[in-house]
């Protein structure tokens, strides 16, 4: 059950219960822009649409170290799943300084961008929503926990691979390393900013830039009882340079991604 404060007040849409926790300086690095919210004001304004837009919103799972907090959570926005990670930090004082949040998958992502939009247009500029001409900083493949120790992780022969992109599960040894290895060549050295091992699992939260523009992720690896990946999710921000990413990988036509992977099925879908 998660205990969390946060949590619990996006659970019940309770915008007093949420103002009650942030700094007055807090930044928030949000799914959809590429600038960055600064102060509590536009911070809870912002929450207050995203909990307004997705329905059955719940969290599910958490991990932490002295310096953030990983919240899980799941809901249904236009019948179809959403999944994403909150990520807290600064919490100095108890009162929370940072909040940034991933979502998953794509098609769903911007369903949610354009439900909020319309609401937040007097108060956040339109090219805050695409992407800019501000350059990110080079990653620091040494800075933070650095790269993965190790090495590569070993795939289990029917490894689930569940992307931030992929509207359909990947399956499969061989298709899995092929599109990591495609995904690998289009983002470049990653910055790891954060690496959590509870029992059976891998949290792995980093940074990368693509054309100089910032891309974040968080990486969930479930082992199986030899030590391989049995199953991975991906958590993505922001929108812009998630499609970026996407346009690209579709654009290598990998054979094993046909269409239907690329796109929101007919009916509700859903999300492991």
């Amino acid at each position: 059950m998660m205990t969390h404060r946060f949590a619990e007040a996006a659970e019940r849409r309770d915008g007093a219960a949420m103002a009650a926790l942030f700094a007055e300086d807090v930044t928030y690095h949000t799914p959809t822009l590429t600038e960055d919210l600064h102060g509590k004001d536009l911070t809870l304004r912002y929450l207050a649409q995203g909990t307004r837009v997705v329905d059955e919103l719940e969290y599910t799972d958490q991990v932490s170290d002295d310096e953030r907090l990983i919240l899980f959570w799941k809901g249904i926005l236009g019948q179809r799943e959403i999944s994403g990670a909150t990520i807290l930090a600064g919490e100095a004082g108890g009162l929370i300084h940072d909040i940034t949040v991933l979502q998953r998958p794509w098609g769903v992502t911007a369903s949610f961008r354009d439900a909020i939009l319309p609401a937040l247009a007097d108060a956040v500029p339109l090219p805050d929503w695409q992407l800019g001409d501000r350059k990110a900083p080079a990653p620091d493949p040494d800075a933070g926990v650095g790269q993965r120790p190790g090495g590569p992780l070993q795939l289990a022969p029917n490894v689930a691979f569940h992307s931030a992109m992929l509207t359909k599960t990947l399956h499969g040894q061989d298709n899995v390393e092929a599109y990591h290895h495609l995904i690998d060549g289009i983002q470049g050295t990653r910055e790891y900013l954060a690496r959590f091992t509870p029992a059976g699992r891998l949290v792995e939260y980093w940074s990368c830039a693509i054309d100089d523009h910032l891309l974040q992720g968080i990486d969930v690896f479930q082992f199986d009882g030899n030590g391989r990946v049995a199953e991975q999710t991906v958590w993505l921000r922001p929108w812009p340079v998630v499609t970026l990413l996407r346009d690209r990988a579709i654009a290598a036509s990998l054979p094993f991604l046909t269409a239907d992977y690329w796109r929101l099925p007919a009916g509700p879908s859903y999300l492991p």
